[in-house]
């Protein structure tokens, strides 16, 4: 069981936002606590947004489910304190 975020291709252009992620093709940095590598995926995924002048309140909203999905479906991994 997973949960994903879609990060949509801009048009035109090639690889789309995805690709511009610092996890894209990488090994899972496993010396991160799970709660760490949450934080430093949507701390990721909310730059290139940024970055392109697309971080709306929209996209913040979906980053902030994304975590609350994560909370819920994974109950106590993502807690404070929990596996550091």
């Amino acid at each position: 069981m997973g949960i994903a975020m879609m990060m949509e291709h801009p048009l035109p252009g090639q690889g789309g936002r995805h690709r511009q992620t610092i996890s894209y093709g990488q090994s899972p940095d496993l010396s991160l606590s799970p709660r760490q590598a949450l934080a430093r995926e949507i701390r990721d995924a909310r730059s290139i947004y940024w970055r392109q002048g697309l971080y709306t309140p929209e996209i913040r909203r979906s980053l902030q489910d994304i975590i609350q999905f994560n909370k819920l479906g994974w109950q106590g991994i993502f807690e404070k304190g929990e596996n550091s």
